[in-house]
């Protein structure tokens, strides 16, 4: 018998990638701050439900050799995919196994954490049953579930588009016709109304949205049989059910009232129950997602954050300053402001030591920490501008080498045709066709001028890659705008430690 649900994932594939917020590191600084001391994310043994092609996980086993990686996945034809990955990889720390989740066994070895990532909404109530049951009799004494869901109020917004798309492909046959029949209907949708009804600006929003979205995303976020958003509070009921506690959110930000605004934080002042809070807020956010992260509920927790802990972690951050204000901006383009002069003094030097860490004392000196500067820091952490690790710094060259080269990962990402690199902070750098082919290029033999000539010669002799460059056939590349661009491309890629010298690993 053919799974529906195997053969939809099997035609279109989901898209496989790192996902930040999964990675072992950062759940154990979320779970110290909360009082538990979590398993050390370098050596941990890692279970991901839902693997896809182990996009998540085998980046995770490339860097992190000390632990054990186990991905289960559905989808016979992602599976194989990730399998030949690992093989291509020669990694022998990663398992990529085609199997049920209804198949893995609730006896046996513990894993410090389990990943279940784009797959609870998704999967009938007796699956989800089972993801809780997985949680909760395999984790470690101290080990971390990260589970991610769809949530009302937010989604039900959504689940109207949801009906609507639903309703249109009701009679088609495969998920490629499906796919054709949503989008002439998104089309449809974002015709311009006179006199709009209350709610049409929003709905013109979430039609562009998905205008644009990837087919992966659009056909298993909206058009799969399987979606059921459910409050906050009835996922955690059936989680405490199964013996499990509530740790928090990876969107750290979510669990303070403070954060939307002074008028929140007062109405917050007198609920002193964690969950409610988190449910209310959830109201008022109107959220239609989540990332809670779960342990066994005999594991301590504490609620009462003490600042102090900043003075001695390892921290980094991507952040950039805009030169002419106090603001400080991520790569996605999110903005942070910051006072303090210390801050801005470390935010400096972080950005310019990325992706390496430091500590308060190695980046800054001998310095007072006072009250203002740990609160700052503090609300850095929680909007996500700065993150702790308790990894030791990647190799990255000092400067860059004069013959670059990439990790095997990296150019086997590359040659695959994955989309993406995976950086070792767990970032996911996306690839066109001309960076994908400079990557392949960077194997350690070619200086800066013989990139952009063996570059220059591809786009010669490949006219899809001489198209995207924006040349035709028989055409000559501009040797100046080329070099700027393998600059550019470089500086990106040494940025977030992907280059290494002769010498490195």
């Amino acid at each position: 018998m053919i799974d529906p649900v195997a053969e939809s994932y099997d035609r279109i594939p989901y898209e496989s990638h790192p996902i930040a917020d999964t990675h072992p590191d950062r759940l154990a600084a979320i779970a110290a701050l909360f009082g538990l001391e979590p398993p050390d994310p370098a050596r941990a043994r890692v279970l991901e439900l839902g693997c896809a092609a182990g996009g998540n996980i085998i980046p995770m086993a490339w860097y992190l050799p000390g632990g054990q990686y186990l991905g289960v996945e559905l989808s016979g034809a992602q599976a194989a995919h990730g399998q030949r990955l690992v093989a291509a990889l020669g990694l022998d720390n990663v398992e990529i196994r085609h199997a049920d989740i209804m198949d893995v066994a609730l006896e046996g070895e513990p894993f410090d954490y389990i990943l279940v990532h784009g797959v609870f909404s998704w999967v009938p109530e007796f699956v989800q049953e089972r993801i809780f049951e997985i949680c909760a009799r395999r984790l470690a004494p101290r080990g971390i579930a990260y589970v991610s869901y769809n949530t009302q109020p937010g989604w039900g917004v959504r689940g109207m588009v949801r009906e609507m798309l639903l309703h249109h492909t009701r009679d088609c046959r495969n998920p490629a016709e499906r796919l054709k029949a949503a989008r002439e209907l998104l089309d449809f949708l974002a015709t311009p109304v006179d006199n709009p009804q209350p709610g049409h600006v929003w709905l013109q929003q979430e039609i562009g949205y998905l205008r644009k979205a990837r087919d992966s995303y659009l056909y298993h976020e909206y058009l799969e049989d399987s979606n059921r958003p459910m409050l906050f509070s009835a996922f955690m009921d059936r989680a405490h059910a199964a013996g499990l506690q509530y740790v928090g959110d990876t969107q750290l930000h979510t669990m303070f009232p403070a954060t939307l605004g002074d008028a929140v934080a007062a109405r917050f002042e007198s609920m002193h129950d964690l969950e409610q809070e988190e449910q209310y807020l959830d109201f008022l956010r109107l959220r239609p997602f989540r990332q809670s992260l779960l342990c066994p509920a005999a594991a301590p927790l504490r609620r009462d954050v003490d600042l102090d802990w900043l003075v001695t972690e390892p921290l980094y951050s991507a952040l950039e300053p805009d030169e002419d204000s106090h603001e400080w901006r991520n790569p996605g383009g999110t903005r942070f402001t910051v006072r303090h002069r210390q801050t801005r003094r470390l935010l400096g030097i972080l950005s310019n030591a990325y992706p390496v860490a430091l500590t308060l004392k190695e980046a800054l000196g001998d310095i007072s920490v006072d009250r203002e500067l740990l609160e700052e820091l503090f609300n850095l952490f929680v909007s996500g501008g700065l993150q702790t690790t308790r990894l030791d710094n990647p190799p990255v060259p000092k400067s860059r080498p004069v013959r670059p080269r990439v990790s095997a990962l990296a150019r086997v990402q590359a040659t695959l045709g994955e989309g993406h690199l995976a950086t070792f902070r767990h970032d996911s750098l996306g690839l066109d066709p001309v960076s994908a082919r400079l990557v392949e290029l960077l194997d350690g033999t070619r200086d800066l001028e013989a990139l952009v000539e063996d570059l220059a010669r591809a786009a010669g002799e490949d006219p899809a890659l001489g198209r995207v460059m924006g040349i035709d056939k028989g055409t000559q590349v501009p040797r100046g705008l080329l070099r700027a661009n393998v600059e550019r491309l470089l500086r990106l890629f040494g940025r977030h430690g992907l280059l290494y010298g002769p010498d490195q690993p």
